[in-house]
């Protein structure tokens, strides 16, 4: 019997292709960050050196990897510079960023994960040379290696891509009963109680799909949500949107911390102003009169920017109400709002990249996506794809999600009762996906003597309330809510001009035998 040869169960070189890929195209670690383990993956001290620090650098300092800023991250720890120019500092990365091919960054990755499996195998005392003499062994994936020696695959597994084993739910009960004492399964609260109650609040790994009407307050009421996530609760949150833009989303955010009641506790002003007035930047001075910059006789400016603004500052009351809202906004905060405009592509792909790189640079765990719809067609399948997506991407993430989509036109015809998935614009077969599943629509005045509300507010026998015509109501009708119940329905008072959404109660049928009618 011929014996093997022995073969190295490195490949250096392709731990250096793969290194000199990330350096190149910094964005690739989205894709690849979450399956690579340094500890196994990189044989060659060189080589574990540059990707740690790439991942560090990439994932607290900066995505930008030009030399400049490369320098000043690896000078800013004495002992990380030593080992930097002990390897030759930028001169090195630089070589293997000019033999890197980012076309092949997928054949490195499998290359450079083959071969620490084979190391992991060695370790664990495998004839791993009759694998690497094989005839084969070039065309093998770490998946087929793995295949084929499949004892003790447990110890070795998450060296391919980190894969968890099944677990057995036959085990263990008494342990998950008593954590639940300690931490019973809740999410962030939403600023509405009935919500919060129904669905056990904004839970990781979960989506909320939320259909309207279009022009209806889809977007208005993701914001009112937003902004107590990150305002109020303290949390990241990451908005993508495929239709507004960032200066309508900064005028609809401001607008809604002006005005809803569950701001003015933080923020400490008490004020309505509509969003038309302030885009317009018409501010009223104290005697109520709208205050407008100075012009000659010919509708030109006499009047200088800063003196202005001055004017307005001093002469107006509501504008300094205004102003002292927006500078607590401003405060430093962990919560922020991260905004992607998407609009140019909201492919799967696109929104994918979006979500893994503000997770694994910023540490996102809360996200919007505005509006669900078809890239390029709205065609069904597409739409129930990228539901699907960001759902497996929600689980995958441990993230949450609230994503928004639009009703079809004739749901004005359909009482608020009847609202079901098949009032879903392009593909009702969200439904199969989504977590929680809600349905808003806007209550016509002409439809009001048909229904009463329950306010939780009351005190004693609960009352039904009949609806004011002075108010605009909006009931939400939640079609699936794998969180518990969905029996109720919300009932909100509105007004879009101001973007409040004050939650009054659930909505209820009226009683016609009672009423004599």
């Amino acid at each position: 019997m011929n014996e093997l040869e022995i073969k190295s169960v490195n490949n250096i070189q392709a731990e250096i292709m793969l290194v000199g890929s990330f350096y190149k195209q910094p964005d690739l670690y989205v894709s690849y960050g979450n399956f690579m383990r340094s500890k196994y993956d990189f044989s060659d001290e060189a080589t574990k050196f540059f990707y740690d620090n790439f991942e560090l650098m990439y994932t607290t300092f900066s995505q930008n990897m030009e030399e400049n800023q490369v320098n000043i991250f690896m000078s800013s720890d004495i002992d990380r510079l030593k080992i930097y120019k002990k390897y030759k500092g930028w001169k090195t990365i630089s070589e293997w960023v000019n033999l890197a091919n980012i076309e092949d960054v997928k054949n490195y990755y499998g290359l450079v994960k083959k071969y620490s499996l084979i190391r992991e195998y060695e370790k664990n005392g495998y004839p791993v040379q009759r694998i690497l003499n094989h005839r084969n062994f070039n065309q093998w994936t770490a998946r087929d290696i793995y295949k084929i020696i499949r004892s003790q695959a447990d110890k070795i597994n998450t060296v391919i891509n980190a894969n968890e084993e099944s677990v057995i739910l036959t085990d263990k009960m008494t342990k998950q009963v008593e954590s639940l004492l300690i931490m019973p399964d809740m999410g962030l609260p939403l600023p509405w109680d009935i919500l919060t109650e129904m669905f056990r609040g904004c839970r990781l790994g979960k989506v909320i799909f939320n259909g309207f009407l279009s022009n209806e307050g889809k977007s208005r009421n993701m914001m009112m949500l937003i902004a107590y996530i990150v305002l109020v609760l303290d949390e990241k949150f990451l908005l993508l949107s495929n239709e507004m833009d960032e200066a309508d989303l900064r005028n609809c955010l401001i607008t809604t911390v002006i005005n809803n009641d569950c701001f003015k506790p933080y923020h400490g002003v008490e004020i309505k102003k509509c969003e038309r007035e302030i885009v317009l930047g018409m501010y009223r001075d104290d005697n109520g009169n709208f205050i407008e910059r100075r012009e000659d006789a010919d509708g030109h400016y006499i009047e200088s920017e800063d003196d202005f603004i001055a004017r307005v500052a001093r002469e107006s009351e509501e504008y300094r109400k205004v102003q002292k809202v927006a500078a607590w906004v401003d405060e430093k905060r962990n919560g922020k709002l991260f905004f992607k405009d998407v609009g140019m592509d909201y492919s799967d792909e696109a929104v994918e990249f979006e979500l893994k790189k503000h997770k694994m640079v910023y540490g996102v765990n809360y996200c919007g996506y505005d509006t669900l719809k078809g890239y390029r067609i709205d065609d069904w399948q597409t739409v129930k794809q990228t539901a699907t997506k960001i759902k497996e991407l929600m689980k995958e993430m441990h993230m949450f999600c609230f994503a928004v989509f639009q009703l079809t036109d004739d749901t004005v015809f359909t009482d608020v009762f009847q609202l079901s998935s098949n009032n879903i614009a392009n593909a009702k077969q969200i439904k199969h996906v989504a977590d929680i599943l809600m349905l808003g629509k806007r209550i016509d005045k002409e439809e009001y003597h048909k229904y009463q509300y329950m306010a939780e507010t009351d005190w004693g026998v609960a009352t039904p309330h009949d609806l004011d015509f002075a108010r605009q109501y909006f009931a939400i009708k939640v079609d699936k809510n794998r969180g518990g119940n969905k029996a109720r329905m919300p009932l909100f008072e509105i007004d879009l001009d101001l973007n409040v959404w004050k939650e009054v109660g659930y909505l209820i049928k009226r009683n016609k035998a009672k009423d004599g009618d």
